[in-house]
């Protein structure tokens, strides 16, 4: 098969929201769980966000004629952040992955560092990721749930606003040793990003609460982070979905015994600069 990589338009956005629901649901279906877009229309929706949206490099496949696959590479911070990267089912197993995935990587050469997160179950991916270069630094648990205990009394937990972007910058820069900045204020201008403050200090905040897809945090400790998964369900009002470290053990148990429920296992992968984190954090899929 004839495979052509070109840059994305947004005519190719219906195209791409039907291969990115088949193609997730295939695997999804193979492995046994649950779908991570209910329905063409909300893929469609997600994959047209990205398509248009200025900072992010969007690439199809084409044979003959015809799209069979896409990949975006979010270029709004520091570190580069690949997917979602999508195959048609009727069009695998002739290389067109990987040639999507190199294209990207080019385009991101000289980044201080790219990254992704995959399904820990697909083999696949996995094996294709790892032979161009990435390695797997994390194993990750989407969670989910609304616990019902209150945080403790001397929290402040509110919707984040602009005035918290700064702290939020230092925050996210001390964990982790890069910002995210860019990508937390496309949160605040289209979804509902919350804050936790302690004596006035922003101490952890969340970005998109109830789309684990979207929904990166950082806090100080975890303490700093309990008190934001408690506090944050009471704010939005429905349950709350996120990817936690699974190795951070004793975090991981506290989320269980609230009654966060455990959805599936994904893995981060990271090409380039990668500093162990240097708190508590949750990625969002991308990273």
């Amino acid at each position: 098969m004839d495979i052509a990589i070109r840059p994305a338009t947004d005519k190719d956005a219906n195209a791409c929201g039907r291969i990115c629901y088949e193609g997730f649901r295939a695997v999804n279906e193979r492995y046994g769980f649950p779908l991570i877009f209910p329905s063409v229309d909300v893929a469609t929706q997600r994959v047209g966000g990205f398509i248009r949206h200025p900072s992010v490099f969007a690439v199809v496949a084409e044979a003959h004629g015809r799209i069979v696959g896409f990949n975006f590479l979010s270029e709004r911070d520091p570190i580069r952040a690949v997917g979602p990267i999508v195959v048609d089912p009727a069009a695998q197993g002739h290389g067109t992955g990987r040639q999507l995935m190199e294209a990207v990587l080019e385009r991101a050469r000289g980044a201080r560092g790219v990254r992704l997160l995959q399904d820990t179950f697909n083999v696949q991916s996995l094996s294709l990721y790892a032979a161009l270069g990435f390695d797997a630094r994390e194993i990750l648990v989407v969670l989910s749930g609304a616990p019902q205990t209150a945080p403790p009394s001397h929290w402040e937990i509110r919707p984040l606003t602009a005035s918290d972007m700064a702290g939020c910058e230092r925050l996210h820069e001390s964990v982790h040793g890069y910002t995210r900045t860019n990508e937390l204020r496309d949160a605040l201008a289209t979804g509902a990003p919350i804050v936790a403050l302690r004596d006035t200090r922003v101490r952890a905040y969340m970005a998109t609460p109830t789309i684990w897809l979207a929904n990166h945090g950082v806090a100080e400790t975890e303490e700093d982070m309990q008190a934001l998964l408690l506090g944050a369900p009471r704010i939005v009002k429905q349950p709350i979905s996120f990817l936690l470290p699974a190795r951070r053990a004793a975090l991981f148990r506290w989320c269980l015994t609230q009654g966060y429920r455990a959805i599936r296992p994904m893995t981060l992968m990271t090409i380039g600069e990668y500093r162990e984190p240097q708190g508590s954090y949750f990625p969002s899929v991308l990273y």
